[in-house]
């Protein structure tokens, strides 16, 4: 067998030879092996073997053929027929056969076939279809997935500078509220960790493991507006800072806009001229005033084809509502404060008299002045959003969907890691030391008692 054959098959052993009772003939035949067609491939192994009790040369003492899985070839099984030499010592009567270094003791799977695994494993791809590819069993893959555990272990002893939570949906299965959490690096976006509970008590004995130096160095976290994680943060992480998710700010706003919408179509009655207006512009109501077109005019069917833009449009539907429109300038102001990142117009929002807002808003006016500090402090550090954990949430609902759902936590927490960015990817990466856009003037220290470590 010379070095090309060993290439294309993917065999690093170089004490593996053509079994020479095949030498004159094909040394690879199609046989049905386990009621499927396979490629069969006589080998033969052999080597000197010195005695590992007395040193001295062993002797040849008989054969023994061991069939080990490969990697397919042509779309068919290959099995790997090695007929291993034994060997017998000659001063202490010691026994043994050669190994094969691709493929570990009593195991019948080669190493280029579990790397395979794993590698699939790291696709958003079915077990059962991974095992398909590689003519392989569920339980083959699941065991070449609990392998690789050890790579994931948490270091107990490092936590970065900015962290990021948020939870997504498990299931009753892991966690009684149905809820688990995911805990990544805010700065390079790699998952730290997947956390089965989201409740504090857990989270107090999770985070608990992390010696208090790691705890210590933690500056900032960002977080949704779940009012459980406040206490639990200020308890374990003494030096952080919280800043409030501006995408889950935002939401508070946007939720309140469509239901006075919804409420006003209500109120006017289905098959209204108003009704339609309202439900066909949905939309621009939601739409940032400055991308608003007040150039471009269009026929606008609900406006018996007037020719109208976008600005004009607005301006009609305000005229339906008063609350309506109350509530469009709010929502604009909220979006305003974000793009700026001006404390002038936070100042001005929670300063606003909550019965001069429609009921559905005043709920998005009593978060803004609830969380108003931590609002502040996304100001200073604009880059740090859960926006790439939000990211990592629908790759963890494909994965679950892909599976039909999980029963263990450990194998799904696995496929998480395997399949998304974590820290066993690059296990020291560097964080920049400044995250503030170059335009900006200020530092860390804008935060009160900011200081950098």
């Amino acid at each position: 067998m010379d070095n090309n054959i060993k290439l294309l098959l993917g065999i690093t052993d170089p004490n593996l030879t053509i079994d020479p009772k095949y030498q004159y003939t094909s040394y690879i035949e199609e046989k049905i092996i386990k009621n499927s067609k396979a490629l069969l491939c006589h080998l033969y192994l052999s080597y000197p073997m010195y005695c590992p009790n007395c040193k001295a040369l062993m002797l040849h003492n008989g054969t023994k053929v061991v069939n080990n899985i490969h990697l397919s070839s042509a779309g068919k099984k290959l099995v790997l027929s090695i007929r291993k030499q034994k060997y017998l010592c000659p001063e202490c009567k010691k026994t043994a056969t050669a190994k094969f270094k691709d493929t570990n003791y009593h195991d019948h799977f080669s190493n280029a076939v579990k790397a395979k695994l794993v590698r699939d494993l790291s696709l958003s791809r079915p077990m059962c279809e991974i095992a398909a590819d590689s003519f392989t069993s569920s339980n083959t893959i699941i065991r070449s997935l609990e392998n690789v555990e050890n790579n994931f272990k948490v270091n107990c002893n490092w936590l970065p500078s900015h962290l990021s939570l948020d939870d997504f949906k498990s299931g009753k299965r892991f966690s009684s509220s149905g809820m688990s959490m995911c805990l990544i690096n805010a700065v390079n976006h790699r998952i730290i960790d997947i956390i089965p509970e989201r409740n504090n008590k857990f989270l107090r004995n999770y985070f608990i493991q992390y010696s208090y130096k790691a705890r210590l160095s933690v500056m900032t976290i960002t977080v949704d507006l779940y009012a459980p994680y406040r206490s639990l943060i200020k308890e374990l992480f003494p030096n952080a800072f919280i800043i409030a998710d501006k995408f889950h700010v935002v939401t508070q706003a946007y939720t309140a806009m469509n239901k006075i919408r919804i409420r006003v179509m209500k109120e006017y009655g289905a098959g209204t001229h108003e009704y339609r207006a309202l439900k066909r512009f949905w939309k621009l109501l939601l739409k940032n005033q400055d991308d608003v077109d007040y150039h471009r005019y269009y026929p606008r069917i609900n406006f018996k084809y007037a020719e109208l833009s976008d600005s004009e449009v607005l301006d009609r539907l305000f005229d339906m509502s008063s609350e309506l429109k109350t509530a469009y300038e709010y929502y604009q102001l909220l979006l305003q404060m974000y793009r700026k990142n001006s404390c002038q117009l936070l100042n001005l929002l929670t300063d606003t008299v909550s019965w001069n807002l429609p009921p559905e808003m005043r709920q998005a006016l009593k978060t803004i002045k609830k969380h108003k500090a931590e609002i502040e402090n996304s100001f200073v550090l604009p880059r740090l959003t859960n926006g790439p954990i939000e990211g990592v949430n629908n790759h963890i609902k494909v994965i679950k969907r892909i599976a039909y759902g999980y029963n263990n936590f450990k194998h799904f927490r696995l496929r998480i890691l395997l399949s998304l960015k974590n820290l066993a990817s690059v296990l020291f990466d560097k964080e920049p030391i400044n995250m503030i856009n170059a335009n900006r003037s200020f530092n860390y220290c804008n935060i009160k008692g900011f200081t950098l470590l």
